[in-house]
C-alpha cells in the first residue's frame, strides 16, 4: 500500500481539528450544564462550584488555540489542492475540499467566551 499523500495527510488534519475543536464545544457545554446544576442546589459547595468554573474556563482557553492551528491547516490544505491538480484521484481531492468547506464553516462561527 503507498504511503498518502500530502494532499490526504493535510486533509486528515483539518477533519482532526475540526473535531478537536467540536469537542471543545461539546465540553463547554456540558461543563456549563454541571455548572447550572450545582448553581441551582439549595446550598452549594463553594469549592465544588469554583473547580467547576475553572473547567468552563480553561476549556474555553483552548477554542482560540485551536482556531489558529485550524487556520494554519486550512491554508495548508488550500495550497495543496491547488499544488495537486488533478494528480490526486478524484476521492482524495473530495474528501480534501469537504474538509476545507468544513473547517472554514467551523471559523465563521462565533467563539465562546467565559462571560457567556
Amino acid at each position: 500500500m503507498p504511503p498518502p499523500s500530502a494532499l490526504a495527510i493535510k486533509t486528515g488534519a483539518v477533519a482532526r481539528l475540526v473535531k478537536e475543536e467540536n469537542s471543545y464545544h461539546r465540553e463547554i457545554a456540558s461543563s456549563k450544564k454541571s455548572l447550572d446544576a450545582l448553581l441551582a442546589q439549595e446550598s452549594p459547595d463553594v469549592y465544588e462550584v469554583r473547580q467547576q468554573k475553572k473547567v468552563v474556563e480553561e476549556t474555553i482557553v483552548m477554542i482560540p488555540a485551536i482556531r489558529k492551528r485550524l487556520e494554519a491547516a486550512l491554508e495548508g490544505l488550500e495550497l495543496q489542492i491547488e499544488k495537486s491538480g488533478d494528480t490526486e484521484p478524484e476521492g482524495t481531492r473530495e474528501k480534501a475540499k469537504q474538509a476545507l468547506e468544513d473547517g472554514k464553516a467551523l471559523l465563521a462561527q462565533e467563539i465562546e467566551t467565559a462571560d457567556a
